[in-house]
């Protein structure tokens, strides 16, 4: 296992081990609506765990990488503006 994937990994059992104590937690407190409990804690637990994971992937594998070098407003980069200029004349 290559060391980015082991950060995911670990931060899976770590949801899951979260997600157990979470469970525990409300099926031993006695309340009328237990199962309605039981599913919002299951259901929280696995959709910030798919965040989570989907942030932690997007950065191992960047789709965007930054352009080192070129600094914002410096005339570099950006493409050609000609079209959406309202001050341009064509010339």
């Amino acid at each position: 296992m290559t060391p980015q994937w082991r950060g995911l990994v670990n931060g899976t059992v770590i949801y899951i081990a979260l997600g157990i104590v979470a469970l525990c937690f409300v099926v031993c407190i006695s309340k009328p609506n237990k199962p309605l409990y039981t599913v919002s804690v299951i259901l929280t637990t696995v959709c910030t765990w798919l965040l989570w994971a989907c942030c932690y992937m997007s950065q191992m594998y960047p789709i965007l990488y930054p352009m080192l070098g070129a600094a914002p407003g410096d005339g570099h980069g950006g493409g050609d503006h000609s079209a959406v200029d309202p001050h341009n004349t064509g010339h």
